[in-house]
Order: C-alpha cells, then sequence, then structure tokens
C-alpha cells in the first residue's frame, strides 16, 4: 500500500507528459511543395502547462519511491 501512491503519481505524470506531446504534434501542419517546404501552426515550447504537471507529478512519484526504500 505504501508504494501505490508513488506509483500511480509516476504513471499518471508519464501519461501527461504523452498526452502533452500527442497535443502538441497535433497543432502542426506541414506541407511539403517539393524543395520548398511549409510550416503552419504555432511552436510549442516545453513550458506547456502539460509538461509541468505532468514532470511534477513525475518527480513526487520517483521522489516518493526512493525515500520509501531504506
Amino acid at each position: 500500500m505504501r508504494k501505490a501512491l508513488p506509483l500511480i503519481l509516476l504513471i499518471a505524470g508519464l501519461a501527461i507528459i504523452g498526452f502533452g506531446l500527442r497535443e502538441k504534434d497535433q497543432k502542426q501542419v506541414s506541407i511539403d511543395l517539393g524543395k520548398t517546404e511549409i510550416d503552419l501552426g504555432k511552436k510549442d515550447s516545453f513550458f506547456s502547462p502539460y509538461f509541468i504537471l505532468g514532470g511534477i507529478a513525475a518527480v513526487a512519484g520517483i521522489a516518493m519511491l526512493a525515500t520509501g526504500r531504506k
């Protein structure tokens, strides 16, 4: 039971990061016109809420797992 919460945090954090990566790729469109390539859409940075929230949850899960083992 002690390892359930850290594992849930870790898995949820990684799932949130994966969802953020999927959302980031869907907002961009690339058009190839022979030698010319046009990229449409906004370029997101890694400072989106998905990456911040998912990273915090994953790091908290890892920290709880690491400190739980003695």
